[in-house]
């Protein structure tokens, strides 16, 4: 019976501890700040959340597929640029909305490209998390580097009246889209077969390739999609703050990464899910907020942020244990 119970309370930790940390934030924010719960504060998490949740969302699929990219951050820094200075040259000759849709592609587009790059070569070699860290390690630098001869190093402001474009990054659009592109990018990774594909090629990359599966494909589509995402959250971003720096996407690779790992996709590749992603997401932005409101200092909130990274690093290498023991049995 002891023996029993302990395996019911291992399965609900593995299969629910990430939601119940997430309530156990929001139980002990509110009743020390009762203002935290109210709804004007839970949109305005629900707002910050959305780029580095959409970066996340990218990230998860990567991971999933046994990689890693830290160029995303870079790539958010060139395409928010890109988009801001189409914006403002096409709004000051024409039509701000339709100068929108082009910025708004053309960010996309650097996104999915920067991705698509990452992935070509990372397929090439049949690089795996190692390789993949050290390719988008030097895309990050890249784009970088090209995002600041873009703008050479100077801060850009938008100039151009309201419409499409500045709509995209306030009220409740940012959470529309970032819960939009969650419930596509749950439903591609779920219910198709580039999904389950790439659920196979994290898992086993090898047997993926005796298969006879185009793992090649799937790599450089996989990262594409990545680096298309990033595109979106600049969209986002700097329609929220009406400017662009070369900047930008500073320590985003991170946060995304941290999203991702706390949300329960394993760092070895294989399992995870988007849901999760977004729960983790919610987790991050949830600790953040309370910690600003209750008056924890910055730096104090990072040691808090890396013992939970920490923490749900270990529950990973739990599982794993745990699901090889369960396989042996």
């Amino acid at each position: 019976m002891v023996v029993k119970n302990k395996i019911k309370i291992s399965n609900i930790l593995r299969s629910y501890g990430v939601m119940m940390g997430l309530l156990l934030i929001i139980i002990i924010a509110s009743f020390v700040e009762p203002t935290f719960f109210s709804q004007k504060n839970m949109l305005n998490i629900l707002r910050q959340v959305s780029v580095i949740g959409l970066c996340a969302l990218g990230m998860t699929y990567v991971m999933i597929a046994g990689g890693m990219d830290l160029s995303i951050g870079s790539t958010v820094s060139l395409s928010a640029v890109v988009s801001i200075i189409i914006m403002n040259k096409m709004s000051a000759n024409g039509n701000p909305n339709f100068a929108a849709i082009v910025a708004i592609g053309a960010a996309i587009t650097v996104g999915f490209l920067v991705g698509l790059i990452n992935g070509t070569v990372i397929a090439i070699i049949k690089g795996r998390l190692g390789e993949s860290f050290i390719i988008t390690y030097s895309m990050q630098i890249v784009v970088a580097a090209l995002a600041l001869l873009v703008t050479k190093g100077q801060f850009t402001a938008g100039k151009f009246s309201e419409g499409i474009y500045t709509n995209l990054g306030t009220g409740l659009w940012p959470i529309f889209v970032f819960v939009l592109i969650a419930i596509v990018m749950q439903i591609v990774l779920t219910k198709t077969k580039y999904g389950r594909m790439t659920y196979f090629i994290g898992a086993n990359v090898n047997a993926a390739n005796m298969s006879g599966l185009k793992v090649k494909t799937i790599t450089m589509v996989t990262y594409a999609l990545c680096g298309a995402c990033a595109g979106l959250a600049a969209v986002l971003v700097t329609s929220r703050v009406n400017s662009a720096s070369p900047l930008q996407g500073i320590g985003y690779e991170f946060d995304a990464i941290a999203a991702v790992v706390v949300g329960g996709t394993s760092l070895t590749g294989g399992s995870g899910s988007i849901s999760k992603t977004v729960v983790g997401v919610l987790i991050i932005g949830v600790l953040g907020n309370a910690l600003n409101i209750i008056g924890v200092n910055a730096n104090a909130q990072l040691i808090v942020r890396g013992a939970i990274i920490i923490l749900t690093v270990g529950l990973d290498v739990w599982n794993r244990s745990v699901r090889v023991k369960e396989v042996s049995i």
